[in-house]
């Protein structure tokens, strides 16, 4: 048998592969990746035997990576804009959607025969099968182009309820007087006790754990401006990832708020106040292999765990959990359209669209974490056996449906259009580009060229950059004027950072004295990215201007 290490080897080289087929047939990499895991799972081979997606693995290794390296990138001044409908999704939200789908849950299971389906055990299953995981939906948005606002909104909703999951899953767990490491509860008879204890519970575990995760990411941000090494730094922001979700753990607060809290600190605040440009590069870097490596092994260690043939014979009580799942979901997400107007931020007086809605409801899949929730429970423990089927059953048709149909709904709805508009813009400016080029080339061989074919040629590559400039300001609408600043804005850092690398080479100017200067380039190139062009330079209306064809000479 080979050893774990050279096991990891194999499956992040069959995850490679896997990679390069679903890019090249267009699925989602995590279907693909369960699909490919399920695949190996069938084949029982021996080589991958001692690798299993255990409750420790998860909670120490993959998931304060991946809750870190999203954390990390969401932008906290437009995250504060959408925080009320992701605050109203994610916590009230969730505790309904538990009290639906157990309510629900309990009397589907009653009604196909399952006697022993308590309403503890409903309660519980409903706690593991809350948090929503949409690295899938999140990949297809940012290939499709949808909207950044419903990206961020989806984003948010999901990192903050899988810490409001675990903080209801463990309390119902206490109740129940099921051990998960996290203390007993004391014994509880009536519902005023069991009440109380859970609101203080929740209180500490959400207010301490995001408490102790802010205040985690705010000291090494502080950190990070004594230093300028982008090695230490990224090592840093390690020790804030692991360290924030260890140390709530050990203060029996959420590891999972406390590191997506010490993650938008340090993204939003501690990358600006203490990092330079280098440095934020090799963080984003890291975290972003990081990412990909948790994907990767949670995904395909989910497919090897999955066991076909006793899903199968549970297809019914599955199918049947699954539509209560989501009829809970739509429940709470349409019935909260009406409270979204009144939320302020982005969406003060419009609310959440419809559209979006949809989305949201059969967006908000469910994932590795309420797997490895159920994976965690007590082998003697009553009823463990159906709720291990019942979880996995629904993550795996939630992976594979939702999944898999998320692309034609958006299209459906339209909200791809951004993207295609985008799409047409760019292509226009390809042309417009290229006829440039052949025009300039042209006029640059007239000594040379035929008369007659310099005058045949001219007016086509004329009349392909009049069909190109009118395509691009047609696709562009009324946003024209700002296309062309934004795109002038990064052209025009392009031709100043060539020509300092030039004067470099000509020893016009030092090495030292460029490296500052490339530095503020690549900052303002950053924020043009990000946020667009200044309010201090006013776009001009008028003919498209072509692009210098040489880098403007060093003096």
């Amino acid at each position: 048998m080979l050893h774990a290490e050279t096991q990891l080897l194999i499956l992040l080289l069959i995850a490679a592969l896997v990679g390069m087929g679903a890019r090249r047939f267009q699925l989602p990499y995590t279907v693909a990746l369960v699909l490919s895991g399920i695949a190996l799972g069938f084949l029982h081979l021996e080589e991958l035997s001692v690798l299993h997606l255990s409750p420790d693995l998860l909670m120490a290794v993959f998931l304060p990576a991946l809750l870190f390296e999203a954390a990390y990138h969401v932008d906290f001044a437009k995250f504060r804009k959408l925080a009320g409908p992701v605050l109203l999704l994610a916590f009230p939200g969730v505790l309904v959607a538990v009290t639906l789908t157990a309510l629900g849950a309990y009397g589907a299971l009653q009604a196909l025969g399952v006697a022993d389906f308590s309403l503890g055990l409903a309660f519980l299953f409903a706690s593991m099968i809350a948090a929503t995981d949409p690295i899938s939906v999140l990949a297809l948005f940012k290939s499709l182009g949808v909207e950044k606002k419903l990206y961020l909104l989806v984003e948010g909703e999901s990192l903050l309820n899988d810490g409001v999951a675990v903080v209801v899953f463990i309390i119902v767990a206490a109740v129940l007087g099921i051990e998960t490491g996290h203390g007993h509860a004391p014994h509880l008879e009536t519902v005023s006790e069991i009440a109380v204890y859970g609101v203080r519970t929740f209180g500490w575990m959400a207010v301490g754990g995001a408490f102790i995760g802010a205040l985690v990411g705010a000291v090494v941000s502080v950190l990070t401006r004594q230093v300028d090494d982008k090695l230490i730094e990224t090592s840093l922001t390690v020790v804030v990832a692991y360290g924030s979700f260890l140390l709530a753990e050990h203060f029996h607060a959420s590891g999972v708020l406390s590191c997506v809290a010490a993650g938008m600190v340090l993204g939003s605040f501690g990358s600006r106040f203490g990092m330079s440009v280098r440095t934020r590069i090799a963080v984003v870097d890291f975290w972003e292999f990081m990412a990909f490596f948790s994907n990767t092994f949670v995904f395909l260690l989910v497919g090897l765990e999955l066991d076909i043939p006793e899903l199968l014979g549970a297809s019914g009580l599955i199918a049947a959990t699954f539509v209560v799942v989501v009829v809970a979901r739509a429940i709470v997400v349409y019935g909260s359209l009406p409270l979204t107007r009144f939320t302020g931020g982005a969406l003060r007086g419009k609310g959440l669209p419809t559209k979006w809605a949809h989305v949201m409801v059969w967006g908000g899949l469910r994932g590795s974490l309420s797997m490895v929730l159920v994976m965690g429970l007590p082998v003697d423990m009553p009823g463990r056996r159906l709720l291990l089927v019942l979880v996995f059953g629904v993550v795996s048709v939630s992976l594979l449906l939702q999944a898999m149909t998320m692309k034609p709904l958006l299209q459906r709805l339209g909200l791809t259009r951004q993207r295609q508009v985008r799409l047409a813009y760019e292509q226009a400016r390809g042309r417009a580009w290229m006829a440039q080029a052949a025009l300039r080339d042209l006029d640059r061989q007239a000594q040379r060229l035929d008369p007659a074919l310099h005058a045949r040629f001219r007016p086509h590559f004329e009349r392909a950059l009049q069909q190109a400039q009118a395509a691009a300001a047609t696709a562009a609408g009324d946003h024209l004027d700002e296309e062309r600043l934004h795109e002038t804005a990064l052209h025009l850092i392009t031709i100043q950072e060539d020509a300092l690398r030039k004067a470099v080479d000509e020893r016009v100017v030092s090495p030292e004295a460029a490296e500052e200067l490339l530095t503020g380039l690549a900052e303002e190139r950053e924020r043009l990215v990000h946020e667009g062009v200044g309010e201090d330079i006013e776009p001009s209306p008028g003919p498209e201007p072509a692009p210098p064809a040489e880098p403007p000479a060093t003096a």
